[in-house]
């Protein structure tokens, strides 16, 4: 069993370090120094300057590969930078082939509009052909109708059958006339 005063902190001395004690326990760091660097000196250079060599071997050859990668990421960045000077002048011909296209389709879209400009026009003057044609024949029509009763008008009132004779071999002659024109 131990006693309880071994482990408690006053049980050591309270006066302190005198001054002939730190000096010797500085000359005895100094002493455990020099051993310390006498057996590093005599058995541990050999190790410690290979394993420093090693570290440094491994070091380089870590930055040997960094730099190669390093320098292929800087051909990889310019090569990209090249593609992207690039992409601006290849922006640009897409652009006019685009506008060239457009324009190109725009001039179809003109003709095809002409076209159908011109064909609506000749349909409409045909049309307008036929209805004037009908028109005059209508109107022609209409002439005969009114000369005929006149004509029948005037007849009557005065018209000898000798006359009637002579009108109707007279329209007749007109008629014949007529349909040879036609």
């Amino acid at each position: 069993m131990a006693l309880p005063y071994m482990y408690s902190p006053d049980a050591f001395a309270q006066e302190g370090v005198t001054s002939g004690r730190g000096l010797w326990n500085n000359f005895m760091l100094l002493v455990n120094f020099g051993i310390l660097v006498f057996i590093f000196l005599k058995y541990a250079r050999k190790p410690l300057a290979n394993l420093l060599r090693s570290a440094r071997d491994k070091i380089k050859t870590e930055l040997d590969t960094i730099s190669g990668r390093f320098e292929e990421v800087k051909s990889a960045r310019n090569t990209e930078a090249d593609k992207l000077k690039g992409i601006d002048q290849r922006v640009e011909e897409i652009q006019k082939g685009f506008l060239e296209m457009g324009m190109r389709e725009k001039e179809q879209i003109t003709e095809q509009g002409k076209t159908a400009a011109e064909k609506m026009i000749e349909g409409a003057k045909a049309y307008s052909s036929y209805r004037m044609t009908m028109a005059r024949k209508t109107l022609s029509d209409e002439m005969v109708d009114i000369a005929i009763s006149a004509a029948e008008e005037g007849l009557r009132k005065g018209v000898t059958e000798e006359d009637n004779e002579k009108l109707i071999s007279q329209f007749i002659r007109h008629l014949e006339t007529s349909e040879q024109k036609f």
